[in-house]
């Protein structure tokens, strides 16, 4: 059963391993989308975005609905956005670190 959740959980990594795929779940934070909606925002093809949603889709990460001619898509559970907001935080936080080692000590 452990390598099973690991299995899953390196799923789950692969399919965050590419930016615009991370940047379509920051998007869909605010709620639903269409592909025409995400395409717009980050300013790919629709090909393109429909294919990284796919890769979200199979491992769970993204649910869709249709609502009349569109598909809408959507964060499948909300702890997906918290755990985005904590690798942010993390190196956010790494960073500030990184910047305070190199400036100067005004002593």
């Amino acid at each position: 059963m452990a390598d099973e959740i690991f299995e899953l959980q390196a799923r789950l990594c692969r399919a965050m391993g590419n930016s615009s795929r991370i940047e379509i779940v920051h998007f869909l934070q605010e709620g639903p989308r269409a592909v025409g909606e995400i395409s717009e925002h980050l300013g790919l093809n629709q090909a393109t975005v429909s294919r990284h949603l796919a890769s979200l889709r199979s491992v769970g990460m993204v649910t869709t609905r249709r609502e009349g001619h569109f598909v809408l898509y959507q964060i499948a559970n909300p702890k997906i956005i918290t755990i985005c907001e904590m690798m942010r935080e993390v190196l956010a936080e790494e960073a500030s670190e990184k910047f305070r080692l190199l400036r100067p000590s005004e002593n």
